[in-house]
């Protein structure tokens, strides 16, 4: 359960920096301004690369037994870090940029043998002499690739967390701690980090984020293939890197044949090709998401296969992705009317619902009534509920007449950290999938509904900010206190589920608790009929 514990450490850093660096963005000239070449119309704060490289060492450093290899990559980090920072601020040119990539590769290369030794239709080892060089063009190359397809909101984000995910499992599946453990450290900063940034953005990751994904993308993708499970064909990378890469080598083929230079801006990446055929941004990022999901599952599936067979797979998707682009430019297709360019159908049917209140009053009037039949579910049904549990219950019980009797300053605060306090009783009370009970079915359904509806009514409430809340640092203290429970009573396979679960209730009774003036009275109702139940089973 360590990776599961990286992963919630990242996220939950990520999600607590994010405010007050946005915060700080302005005084450091790190914003995002509009240009002809850029998607945005509005400055955006371009500061979420911070957060996610420091929730990402933070959750390694915390919970990793560092070693050479560890400590090389972690320094890459820092230094890509470091002027990531400074291209944030000052918009350094391509030359700067690629100094400070190649130091931090050359960090990683040499100190921590991150090195291509194994080369496609090769079947010896490549001397030093030509696999360092070789390692160090690579690691350049796939930095700057994820750094020039973040042109979308949420699209470098979410393409590197479904790649980081996959390296993480092929990881896992051959027993390779670190990069495992790497790779759930990153996906947490990124999931953290994509709360703020799906379309309409607030915050960019900017050269500090975007090249940190390329970075750590690369060198964990060289360490999966190369050392933790060699047997893999050496071509793998090109599908578990899968569209940036692509994208980036046609794009420079491009701007060569044309006689410019290779890293002067345009509108020619794949998403912008995607934009001009008429796809929303919506429409635009769901595919790209799409086709990097195919490459991988082909890198999932085939990763043993021949090195001619993946080349031919690999150039076949390359014809077809760029020819559907060229048959679209030469006949003037349109995804839509040119008078619908604007307004696609998924968005005129996510309009219609929305001012129908099936996405806003639905979702919220079902975590009203899902959440608290959790709690009381959970306690009618627990096999046996302990003493101590009943005098908790029992101390809760008395918080809560008292806030309702007393007008207290703190009784919002107070009522909120019973329903938290509750919602942990009643998740180590909940049966786990593997007891394969009905109970158990019926509650992992509900608690899908509840992430469903969750999702819904955060995506299109009117109120889009964001702000620490004593949520996040509820979610902090989870994470200290889980790895620190003695394992008898959790259980190392029942661990990832309980966590799941319980990020998932706090940030639905948050989304209740959040509701203006008294709206949440059958949350507060529901929740005392639970103590009430714990108090009486419990004695």
């Amino acid at each position: 359960m360590l990776y599961i514990f990286a992963f919630i450490v990242a996220l939950v850093v990520t999600m607590i920096l994010i405010p007050p660096i946005m915060k700080w963005a302005d005084k450091i000239g790190a914003i995002d301004i509009p240009d002809e070449r850029k998607v945005h119309t509005q400055a955006i704060p371009r500061v979420g690369g911070i957060a996610m490289v420091i929730g990402s060492i933070f959750s390694i450093v915390l919970l990793a037994d560092l070693d050479q290899q560890y400590l090389a990559i972690l320094t890459g980090f820092i230094v890509i870090w470091g002027f990531g920072l400074w291209d944030d601020k000052c918009d350094l040119n391509y030359k700067t940029k690629f100094l400070g990539q190649l130091l931090a590769v050359v960090i990683v290369v040499t100190w921590g043998d991150v090195v291509v030794r194994s080369f496609p239709f090769i079947d010896s080892t490549l001397p030093n002499y030509l696999a360092i060089p070789l390692t160090i063009f690579a690691l350049v190359g796939i930095t700057n690739a994820i750094n020039l397809s973040d042109g979308l909101d949420g699209l470098a984000g979410g393409t590197s967390l479904i790649t980081i995910t996959i390296i993480g499992l092929l990881a896992y599946d051959a027993s390779g701690q670190m990069v495992v453990l790497i790779s759930m450290a990153i996906a947490g900063s990124i999931l953290g980090f994509l709360r703020h940034n799906t379309h309409p953005a607030r915050l960019f990751m900017g050269d500090t984020g975007s090249q940190f994904l390329g970075f750590s993308l690369g060198v964990l993708v060289i360490v999966l293939t190369q050392s933790v499970n060699s047997a893999m064909s050496p071509l793998i990378p090109l599908f578990i890197l899968g569209l940036p890469i692509l994208d980036t080598m046609a794009v420079m083929g491009q701007r060569i044949y044309e006689r410019r230079s290779p890293f002067s801006p345009d509108k020619n990446h794949i998403h912008h090709k995607l934009l001009d055929i008429g796809f929303d941004h919506y429409e635009a990022v769901f595919i790209i998401y799409l086709v990097q999901s195919a490459l991988i599952a082909v890198a999932y599936f085939m990763m043993y296969e021949s090195d001619a067979l993946l080349l031919v797979i690999y150039i076949g998707v390359s014809f077809f992705v760029f020819g559907a682009f060229n048959l679209a430019r030469i006949t003037n297709w349109s995804f839509h009317a040119k008078e619908e360019v604007n307004v696609s159908i998924l968005r005129q049917m996510i309009r219609r619902l929305k001012d129908m209140g099936a996405l806003t009053t639905v979702p919220t009037q079902l975590l009203m009534i899902i959440v608290p039949l959790l709690f009381i579910s959970a306690f009618v049904f627990a096999k046996k509920v302990n003493f101590d549990m009943a005098v908790l219950a029992a101390l809760l019980i008395f918080i809560m007449m008292l806030v309702c009797g007393l007008k207290l300053k703190m009784a919002d605060i107070l009522e909120k950290a019973v329903v938290y306090i509750v919602a942990v009783m009643a998740v180590y009370l909940m049966p786990l999938s593997n007891s394969q009970t009905e109970y158990g079915n019926i509650i992992n359904i509900l608690f899908v509904l509840v992430a469903i509806a969750f999702t819904l009514r955060v995506r299109f409430s009117h109120d889009n900010t964001f702000q620490v809340t004593p949520l996040d640092y509820l979610v902090v203290i989870l994470v200290i206190i889980v790895p620190n429970l003695p394992e008898s009573h959790l259980g190392d396979s029942g661990i990832g589920e309980m966590a799941v679960k319980l990020v998932v209730l706090f940030y639905a009774s948050e989304a209740i608790m959040g509701l203006k003036a008294r709206g949440w009275d059958l949350m507060r109702i529901g929740t005392l009929v639970a103590l009430l139940i714990v108090f009486f089973r419990g004695f």
